[in-house]
């Protein structure tokens, strides 16, 4: 009789625990972990990061294009989504709102003012036709380090072109400034007078890039024509502004020690046509 009672007692309390914790409130977290599931990045250009916010310590991790395929991995509070790119496997953050579930269609539009269709995926390749601002393609391929290969709708010649000189609608490309501040040159180097300063969420439009990274943009407050290096600028305005490496301070001389040749300045690289 004295186990029956132990028995009954040690189930009551069994009930009590389970019934304490059902009424209990959840428990908050940051990231939720769902099923994983193939999504597609929307805008034309834009990146993953290091943690889930636009704030100095989230670092790009990688450069993703519209069509690149994401595996969700986990996701937060503030709809941020952490995803696998399929292409390379990195793993980083995006804003939720800027990947779907379904494929991104394969019709897109020249967003430079001219763009050359290449024979391969660079820009030293040779030029097999020149594409003009709102000139339609078919996406048919794309390689890990930005560019698309696509078809010219108006002749059927296919060839590579930079997956950032194309948008999904056609008419001008607008960007936004990324930094605190950001120089609009009158060429694509540091060593060209600098025209106005930009500030941060400055919207200005592409009008195309060289080789180096350099863009060729008009701002829109006082429409100069100038160029900026395309790494400060986002395709949607930023929250808080990137933080700009830092330039490094040239080391001391020892007393005594043969001076160094300076080297001559670069010239500046001239744009290639678009």
């Amino acid at each position: 009789m004295e186990n029956r009672h132990h028995f009954r007692g040690l189930l009551l309390l069994v009930l009590l625990i389970a019934l304490v914790g059902a009424c209990a409130p959840p428990s908050t977290t940051t990231a939720y972990p769902v099923t994983p599931s193939y999504y597609y990045v929307v805008p034309t250009t834009t990146y993953l990061r290091s943690c889930a916010s636009y704030a100095d310590e989230c670092s790009v991790v990688a450069q993703v294009f519209s069509g690149d395929r994401v595996i969700v991995l986990d996701r937060n509070d503030d709809n941020w989504a952490r995803v696998q790119l399929d292409r390379s496997g990195v793993i980083g953050w995006i804003p939720g709102e800027l990947i779907t579930p379904s494929p991104v269609p394969s019709n897109f539009y020249v967003a430079w003012n001219n763009v050359y269709l290449r024979d391969c995926a660079d820009y030293n390749c040779r030029s097999v036709e020149l594409l003009r601002r709102g000139d339609r393609v078919d996406k048919i391929d794309q390689d890990y380090r930005g560019w698309w290969r696509v078809r010219s709708v108006k002749t059927g010649i296919t060839g590579w072109v930079p997956a950032s000189a194309m948008a999904a609608s056609p008419g001008p490309p607008y960007f936004y400034v990324a930094v605190s501040s950001l120089a609009l040159r009158a060429g694509p180097s540091t060593g060209n007078r600098i025209l106005t300063t930009l500030n941060l969420n400055d919207r200005v439009e592409m009008l195309g890039m060289n080789a180096g990274g350099w863009a060729q943009v008009r701002d829109l407050r006082t429409s100069i024509i100038g160029w900026v290096a395309s790494r400060y600028l986002e395709s949607f305005p930023v929250s808080h502004a990137r933080a700009v490496p830092k330039k490094r301070a040239p080391a001391k001389k020892e007393k005594g020690a043969p001076a160094e040749e300076e080297a001559p300045a670069p010239a500046p690289a001239k744009p290639k046509a678009m």
